[in-house]
This record gives C-alpha cells, structure tokens and sequence, in this order.
C-alpha cells in the first residue's frame, strides 16, 4: 500500500467519520467516494467493512430498543440480506469499474432526493408490505455497487419513527446489510491481510470523525451540515458517475 493510499483512507474516513457523527448516516457512500481517488473499488469495499461495523454496532445497541426495533424491521432485515447475496453471486460486479461508476450514481440520486423538500410519508400499516419490497431493492442495489443508500435512506426517513429510534433502525439495518456485504465480499475473495490490516488501521480516523462530527453539529446546525456533505455527495458521484458515459 503506497503513501498516497494510505493518506486517503485516512482523510476518507475522517470525513465520513464526520458525517456519521454530525447526522448518524453517510459513512459507507463518502468513504467509498473519497478512497476510489487511489484505492480500487474492491479493496476499498474490504477495508470499509471493519470501520463501518464497529460504528454500527455501537449505533444498533444504543438506546435500548435494538430488540423492538429489529422485531418491526425484520422483514426488511432478511429481505435485503438475500437479495445481496444472491446478486452479488450471481452477478459478481463487486469491485469492478462499471460497480464505481454505479456507486456514482447513487450518490447523485440519493443526494439529489435528500436535497429537495420533497419527504414522502409512510404509514406504519404500509410497511408490512413495504419493507419488504425495500429491502430486496436495496439489497439488489448493494449486491452490485456495496453501498445501500437507494432506496434504503430515503424509505427510512420517511417512516412514521422517532428521530432517535431512527438513528438506532438505521445501525440494526446496517448491522445486516454488512454482515452480507461482508460475507460476499469474503467469498469473493476479497480480503486480504493488507485490506484487513488497512480496516483496522481506519478504525482511529474513523472515531476521530465521528467526535470531530458530533462537536461540530453543535457548533452548527444539523440542516446546515447535512446539505454541505450533500453537496459535496452530489459532486463526487458525477465525477465517479463519468465512467458510464
């Protein structure tokens, strides 16, 4: 791993690290973007796994209400674990340049949306089938791109929930997403002692983010931060977004 990787995993995850401090979300997506200016994709996906899941454990279990939580989102849970697994095998896109540029246009999709006013509504009567459809969505668009933004994020900020069981649902979610993503990745063959070696390494700038975020949502306010890393969502994705023109 050159000097240049390693500056850029350390810089990426400080800034995502940011993000998931100042408004619970974004790690994957901005980590992803900012390493695939010198890290390949697949490499960049294995060492993302480490990080990520030591953040959304502590995200899952904080609060006290992972089991009610996990029990209203189950459907979603399992859907979104076999729909990864089975396009990610049957696929098998993971880590290739056409998948970046896919990520690409996630970010500009899932920026987009999360920009305007528009906030769809969703009644919890409607989730029953709902979350279900979502997940397998969502799962399919992480089986092949490794990050679960679309539909997942928006969905979920739509739902009739409390803000701080929002962020909980959230890390139980992710908590599965990632076990699958990291399970494919590991049938890929994806991990290596360096990949490994670089996740961990990630975890310091990871929760130097996250305390650098929370300070600086206090500072600012959370609307404020939230469409400044939006934006800047929205320009890396057209940038990786290029390679399907």
């Amino acid at each position: 791993m050159t000097t240049v990787q390693i500056l850029a995993i350390a810089v990426a995850f400080i800034v995502a690290g940011i993000a998931k401090g100042a408004i619970g979300m974004g790690l994957p997506p901005i980590a992803l973007a900012v390493m695939s200016f010198a890290v390949p994709l697949e490499a960049a996906l294995a060492i993302m796994v480490v990080p990520t899941m030591a953040t959304n454990v502590w995200q899952a279990i904080y609060g006290g209400g992972f089991r009610r939580l996990l029990v209203r989102f189950r459907t979603m849970a399992a859907a979104s674990v076999a729909a990864l697994m089975f396009v990610a095998i049957a696929f098998d896109q993971l880590g290739s340049q056409q998948a970046m540029a896919w990520v690409g246009v996630i970010l500009v999709v899932y920026a987009g949306l999360a920009l305007t006013a528009w906030r769809p509504a969703v009644s919890r009567a409607t989730e029953r089938w709902a979350n279900p459809l979502v997940g397998l969505a969502s799962g399919a668009v992480a089986g092949i791109t490794g990050v679960a933004a679309v539909p997942f994020l928006p969905y979920m900020q739509s739902l009739d929930i409390d803000r701080h069981d929002l962020v909980q649902a959230l890390g139980v979610m992710f908590l599965f997403i990632m076990g699958a993503l990291t399970a494919a990745l590991a049938l890929q063959g994806a991990f290596t002692p360096v990949s490994l070696a670089g996740g961990i390494g990630a975890l310091a700038p990871t929760f130097l983010g996250v305390w650098l975020g929370q300070r600086a949502r206090r500072a600012v306010s959370a609307e404020t931060f939230r469409r400044v890393f939006l934006i800047g969502m929205l320009v890396v994705g057209l940038q990786m977004a290029r390679a399907l023109l």
